[in-house]
């Protein structure tokens, strides 16, 4: 499960490939090269992190410094909002399979779905905005 907005941006990807190069990489090609960026980069512990400020907006009032509480991963940060996902089919290899869940588990996302998600979303460039339109037209 992804974003919207990331799953708009994963096919307009592989379309700007397929014009780019005349092939249009895989639905598991585009996964695997976000996690060889991340990798490359060093970004998983800051996309672990802003996972955990999605789940987690805190202020003064829920300052807890005895930790009595704890994370709460599924709480909903704001009233009434719900994630706006979709699902992105994708067919690793068993091996890829294997290495995303452990460096997922390893980095303490709360699933695949939100690790992958992070992922594209720090590797897929932004859509193009829309050209504007003129009075009169």
């Amino acid at each position: 499960m992804v974003d919207l907005e990331v799953r708009r941006r994963f096919e307009h990807y592989q379309t700007a490939q397929r014009l780019a190069t005349g092939h249009e990489p895989t639905n598991a090609i585009v996964v695997r090269r976000a996690f060889l960026h991340a990798k490359r980069h060093s970004l998983f512990h800051q996309l672990r992190e802003t996972v955990r400020h999605q789940q987690h907006t805190l202020t003064e009032e829920d300052d807890d410094p005895d930790g009595l509480f704890g994370d709460v991963p599924t709480r909903r940060v704001e009233r009434g909002r719900t994630k706006s996902r979709t699902q992105q089919s994708f067919r690793p290899s068993g091996r890829e399979l294997a290495v995303y869940d452990a460096y997922s588990s390893h980095h303490g996302f709360p699933n695949r779905s939100d690790f992958l998600n992070e992922l594209l979303d720090a590797f897929l460039p932004p859509l193009p905005s829309a050209p504007k339109r003129t009075a009169g037209r």
